[in-house]
């Protein structure tokens, strides 16, 4: 049972979707932050966006506060596509994440239905428990088939090309 326990910790994702920012202050030690508000305003700009792939929008389009003036656009980069107000980048990574999240859970049911192929020095409450712990993780299998169905339906109306599913 703890080897069970075991495995479907190390199968089950651990998406972290928050963006932490870096910054060095005057005395060299390095900050972090969840909050760019937090970030104290002489070293905004130059603290650093961490957990975020380089397709991402550069940290100067971020306006902390409002009232303040908006940042001057880059000409230099290149113009990236919507699709339905998203980035190529976005919608590849919950492509990504829901086919993970697919993955994993296929992987937890077929890992308790071998459990049950050899019932004869199990108990009967052992068993049972399996049995009930199958029928969830079906559940979570249907449950993130749909979501990525979901997904899918959502890219084909704003034409989301193939490459980036």
């Amino acid at each position: 049972m703890k080897r069970l326990l075991v495995a479907m910790l190390l199968l089950y994702p651990v998406c972290a979707a928050a963006e932490t920012y870096e910054w060095t202050d005057d005395r060299g030690t390095v900050n972090f932050t969840e909050d760019l508000g937090k970030v104290p305003k002489k070293y905004r700009k130059k603290a650093k966006v961490l957990g975020v792939d380089d397709s991402a929008a550069p940290m100067s389009s971020v306006s902390p506060e409002p009232g303040l003036a908006k940042p001057k656009v880059d000409d230099s980069q290149p113009v990236r596509k919507l699709y339905g107000g998203r980035d190529e980048s976005a919608w590849r990574r919950d492509f990504l994440a829901a086919n993970h999240d697919l993955q994993s859970a296929e992987t937890e049911l077929a890992a308790l239905r071998d459990r049950l192929r050899d019932t004869s020095k199990m108990s009967r409450s052992e068993y049972l428990s399996i049995q009930n712990t199958i029928k969830h993780a079906e559940a979570r299998v249907l449950e993130r088939r749909r979501k990525l169905d979901l997904l899918r339906e959502k890219a084909d109306r704003f034409d989301v090309p193939l490459d980036l599913r």
